[in-house]
C-alpha cells in the first residue's frame, strides 16, 4: 500500500497500467495516474515500491508517467493512452516532454495534431532542435517534410473563464471532461471536430470541413459557443444526478 493513497485508487492505478488491457478500458489517464504517483513519491515512496504496489516489473514506467507531468498544465489534458485525431499517445507524449522550452512544447503539440507526429518524429525534431539550433518551426517542417504524403488537421485551443466551471472540471476524472465536451459539440454546427476537454482548456481538432466552419464562426465567437456549450452540459449534468 502507498501512502497517501487510497485503496479504491490504488486499484485504478493497477487497473490503468496493467498489461494487456484495451486502451479504452483504463479508469484514468496517463496524467491522472502520474499524478497519483507523484502524490505518493511526494510521501516518501521509492520508485521501486510505486512499482511494485502497481506491479509493474522495473521502475522504467513510473519515470515516464512522472515525465509527462513536466508538460505545461495546457497540453496535459490532451495526453492519452493512444494518439487519435484529438489526443497525444502516451509515447508521444514522453518524447514531448522532454524538450526544454514550453514554448517549443506547445509547438510540437500542434504539429502532432495537425500533422500526425508519431513519437519517433518528435524525437527526431527534439534531436535536430538540439544539434542545431534552428527555429523549432524549421525542425517540424524538415521532418515533415520528409514523409511521403502529408495529411493536414487544423487545431483551435480556447480557454475557459469561469471559476466556478473550472473548479467543477477540476474535480472530474478525464474521461468525464471529454464527455461533456462531446455532448456539447453535438449541440453546434461545427463539422467533423474533435476534442479534449482539461480544467481550464479545451482543444478541438478537425480537417478542412471543420476549419471552412472554424472560419465562417470566428476564433471568439467559437469559443464563446464551446464555453456556452460546456455550461450547459454540466448545468444538465447536476440537474439529473
Amino acid at each position: 500500500m502507498l501512502a497517501n493513497i487510497s485503496q479504491e485508487e490504488l486499484g485504478r492505478l493497477i487497473m490503468s497500467v496493467g498489461y494487456g488491457r484495451q486502451k479504452k478500458g483504463r479508469p484514468l489517464s496517463p496524467i491522472e495516474v502520474g499524478s497519483l504517483l507523484r502524490r505518493a513519491r511526494d510521501t516518501g515512496a521509492s520508485l521501486s515500491e510505486c512499482a511494485e504496489a502497481i506491479r509493474l516489473n522495473g521502475t522504467g514506467h513510473i519515470g515516464r508517467f512522472l515525465q509527462i507531468l513536466k508538460l505545461p498544465n495546457d497540453l496535459q489534458h490532451l495526453v492519452d493512452w493512444g494518439a487519435s485525431k484529438q489526443t497525444i499517445g502516451f509515447s508521444t507524449a514522453v518524447e514531448l516532454s522532454r524538450f526544454e522550452d514550453n514554448a517549443d512544447q506547445r509547438f510540437v503539440a500542434n504539429a502532432i495534431l495537425e500533422e500526425g507526429l508519431k513519437a519517433r518524429e518528435v524525437q527526431q525534431v527534439r534531436q535536430l532542435r538540439s544539434r542545431s539550433r534552428r527555429l523549432i518551426e524549421e525542425c517540424v517542417q524538415e521532418i515533415v517534410g520528409m514523409r511521403p504524403t502529408v495529411e493536414k488537421r487544423y487545431v483551435f485551443i480556447g480557454t475557459l473563464n469561469s471559476p466556478q466551471i473550472t473548479g467543477v472540471l477540476a474535480d472530474m476524472k478525464q474521461d468525464e471532461r471529454d464527455s461533456i465536451l462531446e455532448s456539447g459539440l453535438k449541440a453546434t454546427e461545427l463539422h467533423h471536430a474533435h476534442g479534449r476537454l482539461g480544467s481550464r482548456f479545451f482543444t478541438l481538432v478537425g480537417g478542412s470541413e471543420f476549419n471552412e466552419s472554424m472560419v465562417e464562426l470566428g476564433q471568439e465567437n467559437l469559443e464563446a459557443l464551446i464555453r456556452k456549450q460546456i455550461s450547459k452540459a454540466l448545468e444538465y449534468g447536476q440537474a439529473n444526478r
